[in-house]
């Protein structure tokens, strides 16, 4: 019994040491920290909207992701900007947006350089009156997304991607983004 439990342990601690080891001579492309910036089209449709406003969306991203030996990446993901909705109809104009999101992805490619991943998390929308009348306001909602990033050097990587963000009560938006991604 005692032998076996000695075997056993030899067993994985090699295979730990193995593990580590094959991590150590592989450059995972999408390990730890990150900023970036990111811009791209936002169609928010308000509740009393009769169809989506498009607006230019710009912001700034902040990250830490893990890449397992396997090449999944899970990480968390947060988000500031503006979506540039502004309404007369509905009165409104948005002043900003943040976001925080879990993300899952599968890194591929011979060179380990490419990502497809999927996120969902929470964001919070401040919208403003566009005139004296009408109080501003904090809109909450769930955002769910996905896209596409290439790692071009060590620490750069160019993204594409797509997120769909749901306040309930018939608002909602959809937005395209194209961004710049420094890790650290």
């Amino acid at each position: 019994m005692k032998f076996s439990k000695v075997i056993m342990g030899a067993v994985a601690a090699s295979s730990l040491f193995a593990a580590t080891a094959n991590a150590a001579d592989g450059d995972p492309k999408f390990d730890g920290a990150y900023v970036g910036i990111e811009s791209g089209v936002d169609w928010t449709k308000l509740a009393g909207d009769v169809k989506r406003d498009r607006n230019f969306y710009y912001g700034g991203v902040i990250g830490y992701r893990t890449q397992m030996d396997n090449n999944m990446v899970i990480g968390l993901e947060g988000t500031f900007g503006d979506t540039g909705y502004n309404n007369h109809a509905t009165g409104l104009k948005s002043e900003y947006e943040w976001s925080t999101s879990l993300t899952l992805g599968q890194a591929f490619g011979s060179d380990g350089a490419n990502l497809i991943y999927g996120k969902a998390g929470f964001v919070r929308a401040r919208f403003d009156p566009t005139s004296a009348d009408g109080d501003a306001f904090n809109d909450d909602g769930w955002r769910f997304g996905g896209g596409y990033e290439r790692a071009i050097g060590d620490s750069l990587s160019l993204r594409v991607g797509a997120d769909y963000t749901t306040y309930g009560d018939n608002k909602s938006a959809w937005t395209t983004k194209a961004g710049l991604v420094a890790r650290f």
